[in-house]
């Protein structure tokens, strides 16, 4: 049964409280104690990805607790109690006939908004990541990126099977295999990112050095330092809305291309570079970055990285994305169960709220 776990109005709360008297305070106080469901979260409690879908709902991928869905009021818990193939839940898209598609650590979930449908990947020989990143085996099954491209077919990015194109019937196999050439294979094993851009290519990143492919429907291109593309270990990519595609990475700062060149952003005055987790420009054409090493939340002017100044700030510290909501809010999430919402003014904490009953 799908547990819901409802909002409260929070401007409801503060007429109350500034309208009561000492008693009255102290009842309000005991309500919202009773609502809400204190959680101690952990460092493994990751709150790694954030959707909007096309009805204007928020989705909130998490690494314990399955998806909460967020359609403005009310907050919708759906796990493995639910269907859902794993709580484990690293992707999440909507595809052409409004179907949620989730990548969990036990494959792919679809879900039609009653029931879930478990689809297995192939299971492929892969012994371990490329022996140049010193990883030991990972998991085959686990999907850790996922998208539908313009011609409806999906885009599986694995932790250890390399990459699947899934046209709903059938996988293709995208798997480096080691030890024998394989052309149309990708760079590594571990896919941490999979982005489409405006010519229809697939870029494909890989989490080890100078690990992006790009797939132009034929053959797969491998861009490294020739291309003017750095050796850094690729975290996230995004297609801005110019079409612009941009490149984090865990050691190689900021890669933009605009189908001509990829140029290395970095401070125009200080010269920093930013590991970043995540990018996003938003619907007034401000660029968020979020940097890895608790380093917070930025953002970029074309010139300099310019660090979120707001109460609250101090807590943006492992940030692991930067969504967009409909009315243009800015949510952020990451480790210790942290959910934020910036509405232009101010920082929310919705880390709790997300579990109010």
């Amino acid at each position: 049964m799908i547990q819901q776990f409802k909002f409260f109005l929070l401007i409801s709360i503060t007429f109350f409280a500034s309208s009561c008297n000492g008693q009255k305070k102290k009842d309000i106080e005991k309500l919202i104690t009773e609502k809400v469901e204190t959680y101690q979260y952990g460092a493994g409690d990751v709150v790694n990805r954030g959707y909007l879908d096309k009805s204007g709902n928020m989705w909130f991928t998490t690494l314990k607790e399955g998806v909460f869905k967020y359609d403005g009021q009310t907050f919708t818990n759906l796990s493995e109690k639910d269907g859902l193939c794993s709580n484990v839940v690293n992707a999440v898209v909507e595809d052409k006939d409004g179907i949620m598609w989730f990548g969990t650590a036990k494959g792919l979930c679809s879900y039609d908004g009653i029931k879930f449908t478990n689809i297995p990947l192939p299971q492929e020989d892969t012994q371990s990541v490329s022996p140049q990143t010193g990883f030991p085996s990972r998991k085959t099954e686990t999907v850790l990126s996922l998208i539908q491209a313009s011609d409806g077919d999906f885009w599986i990015g694995t932790d250890a099977s390399g990459a699947y194109r899934f046209d709903g019937k059938s996988f293709t196999s995208y798997l480096k295999f080691e030890g024998r050439v394989q052309p149309d294979s990708v760079y590594n094993n571990c896919i941490t990112s999979i982005t489409e851009d405006k010519n229809g290519h697939i870029w494909i990143c890989s989490f080890t050095h100078g690990g992006l492919n790009e797939f132009d429907g034929t053959s797969m291109t491998h861009h490294s330092l020739k291309d003017g593309y750095g050796d850094g270990m690729i975290s996230t990519s995004y297609k801005d809305k110019e079409g612009n595609l941009w490149f984090g990475t865990r050691n190689g700062g900021i890669y933009k291309y605009d189908y001509n060149q990829f140029v290395n952003i970095a401070d125009s005055k200080t010269g920093e570079q930013i590991a970043m987790a995540s990018v996003l420009k938003d619907v007034s054409g401000t660029i968020w970055i979020a940097s890895f090493a608790r380093k917070g939340v930025y953002n970029y002017d074309g010139n300099s990285f310019i660090p979120l100044n707001l109460k609250g700030n101090e807590k943006l510290n492992d940030i692991k994305f930067i969504s967009e909501d409909a009315d243009g809010n800015i949510w952020f999430g990451g480790r210790y169960g942290l959910l934020w919402r910036f509405d232009g003014n101010e920082l929310k904490d919705y880390t709790q709220l997300k579990r109010m009953k």
